[in-house]
């Protein structure tokens, strides 16, 4: 396989996720709730939330970047769709893709290093 080919099976990602527990908030139907993202990358994350959210769904995701040395919280709103939900254990998973990642979610990711 060359460099930039994308295999048929396997991992379909772009782009790397980091393993976090960064606690989130998503909005869907228009309410806010809680959630912890699990994994998360540029393109998107894996959340475990408290329901079922059905695949297609147009959610928005809130990262706060992890306090480092009293510095001032970096919070991000990244609007995205579920790409997958199912039940693992006690609660719910979710894939989110991100329609577009702002640069400010960068900045939240190089907090999680």
């Amino acid at each position: 396989m060359t460099n930039g080919a994308v295999s048929s099976g396997g991992n379909r990602r772009i782009t790397a996720r980091k393993a976090c527990r960064l606690t989130v908030r998503y909005k869907f139907k228009s309410e806010w709730h809680p959630a912890t993202a699990m994994d998360l990358s540029p393109n998107g994350c894996r959340l475990r939330v408290g329901e079922d959210i059905p695949r297609g769904t147009h959610v928005s995701v809130l990262f706060e970047a992890p306090l480092r040395d009293g510095a001032r919280a970096l919070s991000v709103e990244v609007p995205g769709a579920v790409t997958w939900s199912r039940l693992e254990g006690l609660s719910y998973q979710a894939g989110v893709h991100f329609d577009v990642a702002p640069v400010e979610l960068e900045e939240v990711l190089a907090a999680l290093a």
